[in-house]
């Protein structure tokens, strides 16, 4: 991605990037002073800086992450200039035994955006995505798509995943 060529114009200083996911663990020598304090939506142990699935910690490294564990093991992210608001959503886990576990995956994301529109950061990562139970829209609801809309209304920057399964069903992923 000739990263440190686009360097010499920008690396994300003064951006701060909200990264909707599994938490951002801030323990990471590569996000050291990068991560700041966030959400949690979660009912697992910790807080938005605990990250069971390692996932959210893994996309706010390809954002920020400075290089500082050296040479040989250190990462570098795309920005390492910008600061990551850490903002965890509830586990897949936590779903089971819910009569609509989407329905609720699409309410706590509904929140989770509205709370990183108003919140310093202009950019809205979200690694994430459900597509709705057969029959239903229990996911692409009018709530989450009245806060894509006031998130773009306040000049947000949205990024959100397609999906992983183009090789099979390939239905619509929300919020893409």
């Amino acid at each position: 991605m000739h990263a440190d060529e686009m360097w010499k114009t920008s690396t994300g200083r003064g951006v701060t990037v909200a990264v909707i996911d599994s938490g951002v663990d801030d323990s990471l020598a590569d996000l050291k002073g990068r991560v700041l304090d966030g959400k949690d939506y979660s009912d697992q142990r910790g807080d938005a800086h605990t990250d069971i699935a390692a996932h959210g910690t893994d996309m706010a490294v390809l954002i920020a992450a400075t290089g500082a564990r050296g040479a040989v093991n250190g990462s570098y992210g795309l920005a390492p200039g910008a600061k990551i608001l850490p903002i965890r959503m509830r586990y897949a886990a936590e779903e089971d035994g819910q009569a609509d576990n989407k329905a609720e995956f699409s309410h706590t994301l509904s929140r989770a955006i509205r709370y990183a529109a108003d919140s310093p950061a202009r950019i809205i990562n979200m690694s994430l995505g459900s597509s709705n139970s057969p029959g239903r829209r229990n996911v692409g609801t009018p709530e989450l798509a009245s806060a894509v809309t006031y998130a773009l209304v306040k000049g947000e920057l949205l990024f959100a995943a397609a999906g992983n399964s183009g090789d099979k069903s390939n239905l619509p992923e929300y919020p893409a």
